[in-house]
């Protein structure tokens, strides 16, 4: 029986997609998380986890100045505990944070996860973000990504062809193992506040000023102007859902939007097998998991004209695009799902066929093991 190896995963574990990958993570290998966030809330309890304490105060995430003067503080406290625990290998999340500072301690092997803003983004907006970027990414041993896009920007940054693996970042056993049956989705549309004769738009992007949600809050008018039996159900929260909450109010939609709050991963997955229309309104992703979920509980997807979003959806076959922060041509493509419903049973087949096609996760989590056996192999001949 081969010996199971040691990981050491470091994020703030404060997204879903941490419990995607260690829920998996921990079915073949010894894990434990570090982390330097005082509330993580997004790990499985059968995980060990460290909290490294680099401040007896816990920072705002806007208070950039003194978040980025702990630096070298943060990386030395990791480097000290990685060289305390001794992980075969070191997997840290973003290559503004947890991969800049495993860079700095230069702990081999090290496999550095790029979520998306961190190349798609930040570095757009300031030098010294891109610099840290192409220095983590640089740095690592092997760089995991989820989109061509992705991969075309880490390239651009002066990451090595060589050490780029792309992997979606998707399991279609998470919807099917919260399969809803028809009276369920008639209890959940009750409890909603939706009738049976109404459609249901859902967004499920957080309320950031990346996913632009208020292009659809200002979509809404123009839609019920064609079909008044319609809801929109906002999913989420984050520093902007004030200001959509009052945008909504102003454009004289409240009685139309339903807002969530946060809610789990496994309600939003109820969320969207109850609904009808999946809207993504987001200005940059790579490849977008809320977009792949909702494609495999058969929704039809309308989402920005973006690279990420282009992998994955042919317009006006497996879904619908639209230019980014335009309302009217939002409001249009939902306008249209509305007045046809052969069409959309069309976009729904075809967007399951594409998950898949494209998402398997079986077969992508072999490339996954097959990464780390061989980062850990390679190790340890170097040595």
């Amino acid at each position: 029986m081969r010996t199971r190896l040691n990981l050491a995963y470091l994020s703030n574990l404060s997204s879903p997609y941490d419990s995607f990958f260690l829920n998996r993570l921990k079915e073949t290998y010894n894990v434990t998380c570090i982390t330097l966030n005082h509330n993580p809330i997004s790990f499985p309890q059968t995980i060990p986890i460290v909290r490294v304490k680099d401040s007896p105060f816990k920072l705002p995430r806007w208070d950039g100045v003194r978040i980025w003067a702990l630096t070298f503080g943060r990386t030395f406290l990791l480097k000290r505990l990685l060289n305390r625990i001794k992980p075969d290998l070191v997997i840290s999340n973003n290559a503004l944070s947890y991969g800049f500072y495993s860079a700095l301690a230069d702990f081999k092997p090290y496999l550095l996860f790029v979520w998306g803003s961190d190349v798609l983004v930040w570095p757009k907006k300031l030098f010294i973000f891109k610099s840290i970027v192409g220095y983590s990414l640089k740095k690592a041993d092997a760089i995991l990504v989820d989109s061509d896009v992705q991969v075309k920007v880490c390239l651009e940054l002066g990451a090595s062809p060589d050490k780029i693996v792309k992997i979606p970042w998707f399991d279609i056993n998470d919807v099917h193992n919260v399969k809803i049956e028809d009276e369920g989705k008639r209890k959940i549309r009750q409890n909603l506040g939706i009738s049976e004769d109404e459609t249901l738009v859902i967004s499920t992007r957080s309320h950031e000023q990346v996913y632009s949600v208020e292009t659809l809050i200002l979509a809404i008018s123009k839609i019920v102007r064609h079909d008044h039996k319609v809801k929109f159900l906002i999913i989420g929260g984050g520093s902007k859902t004030l200001f959509l909450k009052r945008l909504a109010k102003r454009q004289g939609v409240v009685d139309k939007v339903i807002f969530t709050g946060k809610i789990s991963r496994r309600k939003v997955m109820e969320y969207l097998q109850v609904s009808d229309i999946y809207v993504s309104t987001s200005l940059s992703d790579g490849t977008s998991a809320s977009l792949l979920e909702a494609m495999a509980c058969d929704i039809p997807p309308i989402v920005t004209d973006i690279p990420g979003n282009r992998e994955w959806i042919r317009d006006r076959s497996n879904g619908l695009l639209f230019p980014v922060k335009d309302h009217n041509a939002l409001a249009e493509n939902v306008v249209k799902l509305l007045k046809d419903d052969d069409y959309r049973k069309s976009i729904v087949a075809k967007a399951y066929e594409t998950i898949i096609e494209k998402a398997n996760w079986q077969m992508n989590s072999k490339l996954l093991d097959d990464l780390i056996s061989s980062m850990v192999l390679i190790n340890k001949e170097e040595r």
